[in-house]
């Protein structure tokens, strides 16, 4: 702080300045203002900090400020104070500390507590509808209307489209209509609170279509224990790369796995010790010394 200087506040920089003229009893051009902070606006224009300033009345004529009177303190005459008095110090006799067994003991290890099970969030009828409302204006804008009807099954929301354009909403082995649950799926979770599972199905196709899934992957299974090499069914998606792996889950001949990326996936079927990833080992042919290697001979039917 400036020498003499003294310090205003106001909301602006003039409002502290309009209180150091009153105070000093002077004009703004005879005061010696140091401005120390401007202030700071909050939100929506509160103020948050206000306007810091310091000022003192300059001499006349000249830059040198003058500091203002200061008040005369009166003097108080002082008084003795009484001697202070020694009072005999109490002699404290020490007292022997005994060990609490209980508080030493050691702690006892807390048992763990079984995890807190979620609450199943129950899914509304009001919910149900929603997602209705939202496949038929998914088929319309499609070109294909159709009549839905929407239940509740658990957990999950079952769509049934109409059979009135079956043919097309079941092409490509069924990717049109598991491109329109995905869909379905995107939206109900902007308009639903609860998160829910969705299938659609249109007629009997997915009944269908789980039949047919066993029978090729039984008749590929058959395939690979004759010849020994891998099969492959094209890209399913999650619940129907699932049938195929149930159905194949008691052959102790046969595995089973998914490869690739995204939503659809191949389905690989092969015998114990085949269908792994080759090695990472790159080498070419020849040994460390340049010399060629020897290739072993493979045993076709391992």
């Amino acid at each position: 702080m400036s020498e003499g200087k003294i310090d205003f506040y106001g909301k602006e920089v003039t409002d502290a300045i309009k209180k150091a003229c009153e105070m000093l009893q002077a004009a703004q051009e005879d005061l010696d203002i140091e401005v120390v902070n401007t202030g700071s606006m909050g939100i929506f224009g509160l103020i948050r900090k206000k306007a810091h300033i310091r000022a003192i009345v300059k001499k006349a004529g000249s830059d040198v400020a003058v500091e203002p009177p200061k008040e005369k303190k009166k003097s108080v005459p002082k008084v003795a104070k009484p001697p202070k008095v020694q009072e005999p110090k109490e002699e404290v006799t020490s007292v022997p500390v005994v060990e609490n067994k209980e508080e030493s003991a050691p702690v006892a290890k807390k048992e763990k507590q079984p995890p807190v099970k979620k609450e199943v969030v129950q899914i509304t009828a009001e919910g149900v509808e929603i997602v209705r409302q939202q496949l038929e204006k998914l088929l319309v804008l499609m070109g294909f209307p159709s009549d839905v009807t929407a239940e509740l099954d658990g957990a999950t929301v079952r769509c049934v489209v109409g059979d009135e354009h079956e043919e097309v909403l079941t092409a490509q082995d069924g990717k049109i209509i598991d491109s329109l649950q995905y869909l379905l799926r995107k939206l109900a979770a902007r308009k639903v609170e609860e998160k829910i599972r969705l299938s659609i199905d249109i007629g009997q196709f997915r009944e269908k279509r789980k039949v047919e899934l066993v029978e090729r992957a039984k008749e590929l299974a058959e395939m690979v224990k004759e010849d020994g090499k891998t099969q492959a069914i094209p890209p399913l998606n999650p619940s129907e790369r699932r049938v195929v792996h149930v159905a194949l889950q008691d052959d102790k001949d046969i595995r089973s796995r998914s490869v690739g990326d995204g939503l659809f996936k191949k389905v690989l079927i092969y015998k114990p010790g085949k269908g792994k990833k080759p090695s990472s080992n790159k080498r070419g042919g020849r040994g460390r010394r340049g010399k060629p290697v020897k290739k072993k001979q493979e045993n076709s039917e391992s």
